[in-house]
């Protein structure tokens, strides 16, 4: 067994079905894995919030097979590695190919694998605060694209959070309205909106699902999402979590 440094135990695999005369291989713990981003808006009060971003990148675990010589990793990505065994992780979603190589002084071998790099995000939004209020403001969640062609799927989820009377007990002129607008921009340029929900609601909370279907993104392009609320007494605190697929072209 191969005891790894944070704690995970890997069993290798040469162990089991490696045999001295068998071709040169190579075999990862997982061919996919999902990276996280997670983003929380702190307020201490005065409108300026701070936000917190954590990343959690997935650590694939690389083994060679019947290696006959020092093994040298090329991970497709500009990152290498030398060794019977080694991990890694990616900075970016996407497909990645990994080639290994064998050189003894016999002969030199290779083989590659490819893996998938997924990502999932959440994003735990500051209050949205009414039009009575002189601080009012849009809420914008960037969905954090990667240049190619991806899928979106994700839910925006709107919980009331105030000191007003519970959403479900408002009367029919002061029902919670709210806009859920899907953006699309160019250098940080609103270049083009898509309204997916704007209506009013008397529940505490509201769950809008949104899906980008084979979106494609070029180097300096991205979408975000905005939320606006303009009810009087409308005091809400949103959060958005979604999963991106690995990018093609």
């Amino acid at each position: 067994m191969l005891s790894i440094a944070s704690g995970i135990t890997v069993a290798k695999l040469s162990e089991i079905n490696s045999s001295p005369s068998g071709p040169f291989s190579i075999y990862s713990s997982s061919m996919s894995g999902m990276n996280e981003y997670i983003l929380i808006e702190v307020d201490e009060g005065d409108n300026d919030e701070e936000e917190v971003i954590t990343t959690k990148l997935h650590e694939f675990f690389f083994e060679s097979l019947n290696a006959k010589g020092l093994v040298s990793w090329d991970f497709g990505d500009g990152n290498s590695a030398t060794g019977l065994i080694t991990s890694h992780s990616y900075k970016d979603a996407g497909y990645y190919t990994i080639t290994a190589t064998s050189t003894s002084s016999d002969k030199i071998e290779q083989a590659t694998i490819i893996v998938m790099v997924e990502k999932s995000g959440y994003v735990e939004s500051d209050n949205m605060e009414c039009t009575c209020s002189p601080t009012a403001k849009s809420t914008i969640i960037n969905l954090v694209p990667v240049p190619g062609r991806v899928n979106f799927e994700g839910l925006v989820t709107v919980n009331h959070d105030g000191s007003s009377e519970s959403c479900s007990l408002r009367n029919p002129f002061q029902e919670c309205h709210l806009r859920v607008i899907i953006e699309y921009t160019t250098d940080g340029i609103v270049m083009e909106q898509n309204t997916i929900f704007d209506d009013t609601f008397r529940v505490n909370e509201k769950i809008i699902e949104f899906n980008l279907i084979d979106f494609k993104t070029e180097p300096g392009e991205s979408v975000q999402i905005r939320l606006e609320t303009d009810q009087l007494r409308d005091w809400h605190k949103p959060s958005t979590s979604w999963t991106m697929t690995a990018p093609i072209w």
